[in-house]
Formats: structure tokens, C-alpha cells, sequence
């Protein structure tokens, strides 16, 4: 599912997108690696719900996310989901320009 702006303000009270400017090379890092990923078996036609799911395993196992959730008790899984989203959103168009 996309990022609504619903989703989009929650993540900013979260102070999540803070988080994304922060470490902005990080997550650019991981989101083209999960691009890749699903460019390879899915082909040209990947949408940015094809590649939130690829990214959600890695953002769960993120150090430097799972601290930062953890110091806000923020605990809920759908932060990772709703994280994953704003990464894809806020990269979609770098990410197909690499692939074409």
C-alpha cells in the first residue's frame, strides 16, 4: 500500500522522516539494494508496492532503525512497513532512472 499522507504525518511526529535526513545514505543504500532485488524477478515493471516488502526484512533487522523505534516505544511492526514506504516514496524517481 502506498504512503498516504495520513502515514506520511504520523511518520513525521515520529520524527521518522528526521531519521531519514539524518542517515540519508543509509537508507538510499538499502532501498536501491531492494530495488534491485525485485527489478531482477519482477522486470520493468516494478511499483513501489513490489519493493516494500523486499525492504520491510532488512528494516527490521536495522540497528540504527530498531534503536531509533526503540527510544521513541514506538513497537508496533507497522512502523517498518510505514517506513518502507516513505523510503520508496521519497526515492521512487532516483530509483527508476538507475534502472532504465
Amino acid at each position: 500500500m502506498a504512503l498516504s499522507l495520513n502515514k506520511l504525518k504520523r511518520l513525521e511526529d515520529a520524527g521518522l522522516t528526521e531519521l531519514f535526513d539524518a542517515d540519508r545514505k543509509l537508507w538510499v543504500a538499502m532501498t536501491k539494494d531492494a530495488y534491485g532485488y525485485t527489478h531482477k524477478f519482477v522486470g520493468a515493471e516494478v511499483r513501489p508496492d513490489d519493493v516494500v516488502p523486499t525492504l520491510v526484512p532488512a528494516l527490521e533487522v536495522s540497528d540504527r532503525l530498531r534503536t531509533f523505534l526503540a527510544g521513541r516505544k514506538l513497537t508496533q511492526n507497522y512502523w517498518y512497513v510505514w517506513y518502507a514506504e516513505l523510503l520508496v516514496d521519497r526515492l521512487w524517481a532516483d530509483l527508476q532512472s538507475v534502472s532504465r
